[in-house]
């Protein structure tokens, strides 16, 4: 048992590191952090983890060889991803904190979990994570082995973004400082278009 856990070391650090590092999900989750607090935020997140635990079991299943072998696919995910995060970097670039803009709110969970499905990074990640995941004895005890490690390493990560977009609101309550902050992690989600394609 304890060299089982052993071989997954590489597998924890590989999705440790993805999760952590930023990236559109970290971006979304700062500035929902920061315009609307880490309480109401809390669907977005699990929305994000719940989405790549699924995706996780999905190529830990195998299912992820599917995705290489559809033409297309992967331009099909990449463009479709990268429309979604234009709209969504211009739902943070115009977010006001919330008593400015009662018509504004934090993704809901369906809309978070959704996008891990069109994101082709998260794909990448998952499919790489699969490459590296050892043999625990059967094709169900190694998913559910790579799907709780996902849920593991992965999820705090994401709570640290948001609590990072949550300190900035402290941080920063002039509005004008809000709005530069938006406009920078809108920017930074822009910035990430170009590398869902490969």
């Amino acid at each position: 048992m304890i060299e089982q856990a052993a071989l997954l070391g590489p597998v924890a650090w590989y999705i440790l590191v993805m999760a952590v590092t930023p990236g559109p999900n970290n971006a979304m989750l700062a500035a929902s952090g920061m315009n609307f607090g880490v309480r109401r935020t809390v669907p977005h997140i699990l929305g994000i983890a719940i989405g790549l635990i699924v995706l996780l079991a999905l190529c830990g299943f195998g299912l992820g060889v599917l995705f290489n072998e559809i033409p297309h696919a992967e331009l099909t995910l990449s463009i479709i991803g990268s429309v979604y995060l234009a709209y969504l970097a211009w739902r943070i670039a115009n977010a006001g904190a919330p008593s400015e803009n009662e018509g504004a709110r934090p993704l809901t969970f369906l809309e978070s979990f959704g996008f891990q499905f069109l994101n082709p990074k998260g794909w990448v990640m998952a499919l790489t994570a699969a490459t590296l995941m050892p043999d625990l004895g059967g094709v169900v005890e190694t998913a559910i082995a790579f799907t709780i490690v996902g849920g593991i390493f992965g999820t705090p990560c994401m709570a640290i973004w948001t609590f990072f977009g949550a300190a900035l609101a402290r941080v920063f309550r002039n509005p004008k400082a809000r709005r530069v902050i938006n406009w920078t992690l809108a920017v930074i989600l822009l910035a990430t278009i170009p590398f869902m394609f490969r």
